[in-house]
């Protein structure tokens, strides 16, 4: 039998139609994936008669045209996640910290080059693809752009804990530009993670132990050569619990937050009348549940000032 021609294909076409549908057109790759394959689930029996109207055959069995529909929904984000790791790394991160560090000892270039490449191996696993979800998201939406320079203005908890205690000599853009180095190095943390460790919604976002998180350091390193090791460490610290870890420093404290409000970062969302701006309701949820989330309450609180301020 003659194979079928991928343009002639029409599985391919249904999914990028249900890709640019008004619920999922603006979403990141990883939440249109998930939402995606949310609805085949939820509604595949309805599907069966729009399907047949474009000339995919579901008599043959049900199932197999799922697993079909689920691998292509998976390409297709693949490759629209591929564009946003080449933008958040391309156009987002710029080093602007080497210097103040005294981590100038490869080009930008060079990192940039590694970091792009750990960013798909992160998006390879199914754990670490989750976290790469949240860290990709507050990276493309300048989270850290949009909370460093006014935490700076304010010299409270967050600047002291940088400057004073972690003792980092960097001003407000370059300390934002590590944080979205670290963001984007998090997700590899948990390319060990088994999927039925962490599973469901926590995945890529639970925290992980000290002596696991000790053993990826060495494979995330050697994928980083051109980066300090220091720096590596720093950004893989983000994924620890706080405040069980002792000595957990500011930047990876900062980074979870970050990372836990990427993931629920929604784009073009409409908030009703009356009701909470995104930012400040979400920073008021996570200062309530910080404990159980392992995060930094007064990091929290200062996020949820800010937002609350400036109306975000």
């Amino acid at each position: 039998m003659k194979k079928m021609d991928v343009r002639d294909d029409p599985i391919p076409r249904f999914i990028s139609r249900m890709f640019e549908t008004p619920a999922l057109r603006t979403l990141p790759a990883i939440q249109k994936e998930e939402q995606a394959l949310q609805f085949l689930k939820q509604n595949g029996p309805q599907l069966q008669p729009i399907l047949a109207s474009m000339g995919i055959a579901t008599g043959a069995g049900w199932q197999g045209i799922v697993e079909r529909l689920a691998r292509e929904i998976k390409s297709l984000s693949d490759g629209i996640l591929d564009r946003e790791i080449l933008r958040a790394v391309e156009e987002r991160l710029h080093f602007a910290f080497y210097p103040a560090l005294d981590a100038n000892r490869q080009s930008p270039s060079v990192s940039r080059e590694e970091i792009v490449a750990l960013c798909r191996r992160s998006a390879s696993h199914p754990v670490s693809r989750r976290a790469l979800s949240g860290s990709l998201s507050a990276v493309l939406a300048d989270v850290t752009d949009k909370y460093i320079p006014l935490i700076w203005e304010r010299r409270k908890y967050t600047y002291v804990e940088i400057t004073k205690v972690q003792r980092l000599s960097l001003n407000a853009q370059e300390c934002a530009d590590l944080l979205r180095f670290a963001l984007l190095v998090r997700p590899a943390a948990y390319l060990h993670v088994m999927p039925e460790v962490q599973s469901g919604p926590e995945a890529g976002f639970a925290p992980v132990q000290e002596q696991a998180l000790q053993r990826a350091f060495q494979g995330v390193a050697a994928r980083l050569p051109a980066t300090p090791p220091s720096l590596v460490r720093m950004a893989l610290r983000s994924a620890l619990p706080y405040p069980s870890t002792q000595g957990l420093e500011a930047i990876p404290r900062l980074a979870a937050i970050f990372a836990l409000r990427g993931r629920a970062l929604t784009p073009s969302l409409v908030v009703d009348r009356g009701a909470d701006s995104p930012d400040k309701s979400w920073f008021n949820i996570a200062r309530r549940n910080a404990s159980w989330r392992s995060l930094d309450v007064r990091m929290l609180e200062e996020l949820y000032s800010i937002a609350s301020e400036n109306g975000w």
